[in-house]
């Protein structure tokens, strides 16, 4: 009997790090392939990976990866796990043209399959594009045909009856793709708590044209660097007041670059000016477009509320606006850099005071609804949302007069397996997530994620013991010093009362045969409880013995 096999390895319980897999008994194929975000638990970490595993087990069955749209929760992790997998990528034009400088970043050569109003046939599976409204040009959804029926894989969309680039939701390959049965629907469920619509673009513009009307010096605007409508409504508020586009940060320089290139972004080159051609303008003359939008340390917005920035300063009469809301984590970040700005003399607005600098891309319940009642499915599973947005979404196909069981809530990594007649829940993959730091990938687990805590926590204690190899004695003083535990000026007595302590284990130590490691560890752990007796507090301990 003929299967098909659906597993997330990403984006079902979470909003990013987007990946699926669609699976036959000989054919295997991906859909997106993105990036997550580190949480306040994983210090330093850069990125999250997806655990491609299950992929690299099963490589000899994968066709291809199918990619919906030009997002960094969609595409992010392409140039770090594509090199493992080596297979041919599928995208509309935008991605793939993001796609490929991402590869060219990372020294990659590979070329991106582009898409248009065909379909792509690999082994079992027949993929069709359907374009959708997103914020971000090029965006689809994917009818995907298997031996068992169609798949409707409805990744992030909304329906904008007012599009900017004056291209609508094609509803008719929608009721095509029905036609032929829909097996199951996999959907957005981000905006399943929101009732109504989702508002259109066109919003956000006329608040950026009050915005820029109230402005008296540089009008400085962040969003996500890929939201091409958005730059385009920043560009048409600065024709209409005569002011010269500045391009602040290397995300947005590109993606401009690229947007222009393919004709998405409308923005003649003599409204652009070099970065150090700002002070020759006068302030009101001015309109920069800044990446930054999540606070992001190093970016252009983040330096510049830091007074760090080589070419732009804050001023009074100054207003910088965020259009673009917080991805859940980043809301510190954000209102860290808000403070700033403000405390420097920027009017910042954002969304939690103006609420239409920003209108969600995602689908609210009506069209939520809507979509349902296009592709009448035969079972629904949510994703791309938290757990609580997957839970209102089944409470909505109950509505529609579903029963419960139609719908699964899943786990990352659980299987659905999906027959003639059922679909039933198979194995749960485990899973780990892969964490880039710097330059390392994958090198920062677990326990060194504990390690990190505990040093922020409580700090470190090191411990230098000068040993004789031939008596296994101090050959000298030993050496204690402290960061982020104690004021070590401060705290003369508890460092004489610790170095007790360690003279106490040397003492022990009686074996005519020295087991170093050992010996690191009695004093790590006699450390640890004297320093815990004493101040409640438990540092790092590292003992380094040095052989002399």
């Amino acid at each position: 009997m003929s299967t098909v096999s659906f597993i997330s390895l990403g984006g079902i319980g979470d909003v990013t790090k987007n990946i699926y897999v669609y699976e036959t008994e000989k054919d295997l194929i991906v859909v997106d392939c993105g990036v997550g975000f580190p949480d306040d638990n994983m210090l330093g970490v850069d990125l999250v990976l997806p655990d491609i595993s299950y992929l690299l087990k099963n490589k000899n069955k994968l066709r291809g990866i199918f990619i919906t749209h030009a997002h960094e929760d969609h595409i992010g992790a392409l140039p770090y796990l594509w090199p493992k997998l080596n297979c041919p990528i599928f995208a509309t034009k935008f991605a793939a043209y993001f796609i490929e400088n991402k590869f060219h970043d990372f020294s990659i050569s590979q070329k991106v399959n582009i898409v248009k109003d065909d379909f792509v046939e690999m082994g079992d599976f027949k993929v069709s594009y359907i374009h959708v409204n997103h914020s971000v040009p090029d965006s689809a959804n994917l009818a995907i045909e298997t031996p068992l029926g169609v798949f409707y894989h409805g990744s992030d969309f909304k329906y904008d009856w007012t599009p900017l680039d004056g291209r609508f939701t094609e509803l008719g390959k929608i009721t095509k793709a029905a036609d032929k049965g829909i097996l199951c629907l996999l959907s957005d469920c981000l905006g399943s708590e929101r009732e109504g619509y989702t508002l259109s673009e066109r919003v956000v513009e006329e608040q950026l044209t009050a915005e820029i009307g109230r402005c008296k010096g540089k009008f400085i605007v962040t969003a996500h660097s890929s939201d091409i409508y958005r730059w385009q409504m920043v560009v048409n508020v600065a024709k209409k007041t005569r002011r010269k586009i500045v391009l602040l940060g290397r995300s947005v320089e590109q993606a401009i670059d690229i947007a222009r290139r393919l004709r998405y972004l409308d923005l003649p080159q003599e409204m652009i000016i070099e970065q150090k051609e700002v002070k020759k303008y006068p302030a009101q003359t001015l309109c920069l477009l800044a990446a930054g939008s999540q606070g992001q340390p190093e970016s252009a917005l983040t330096r510049i509320a830091n007074q760090e920035h080589s070419k732009v300063r804050i001023e009074n009469g100054d207003s910088v606006i965020f259009s673009a809301d917080p991805i859940p984590g980043n809301e510190n970040m954000v209102h860290g850099v808000i403070d700033q700005l403000t405390k420097l003399g920027a009017t910042v607005s954002y969304s939690e005071v103006t609420d239409r600098l920003h209108v969600s891309g995602h689908a609210s319940q009506e069209e939520l609804y809507m979509l349902m009642g296009l592709t009448k499915p035969k079972y629904f599973i949510p994703i791309g949302g938290t757990f609580r947005q997957m839970k209102k979404y089944a409470e909505m196909t109950e509505k529609l007069g579903y029963q419960a069981n139609k719908t699964f809530l899943l786990e990352t990594g659980q299987k659905v397996i999906f027959d003639n007649n059922s679909a039933t829940l198979g194995e749960k993959i485990d899973l780990d997530n892969v964490l880039i730091d710097g330059l390392g990938v994958g090198d920062v687990g677990h326990i060194v994620l504990r390690d990190r805590q505990q040093l922020s926590k409580d700090g470190v204690v090191v411990v230098i013991l000068p040993i004789a190899v031939s008596t296994g004695k101090l050959s000298g003083e030993m050496d204690i010093s402290s960061r982020g535990f104690v004021y070590m000026k401060e705290s003369e007595q508890l460092i004489r009362d610790a170095k007790r302590v360690v003279q106490k284990q040397l003492e022990k130590n009686n074996s005519k045969v020295f087991d170093w490691q050992f010996l690191r560890k009695k004093i790590e752990n006699a450390l640890s409880q004297f320093f815990y007796r004493e101040t409640a507090r438990r540092p790092m301990v590292l003992p380094i013995i040095v052989e002399v």
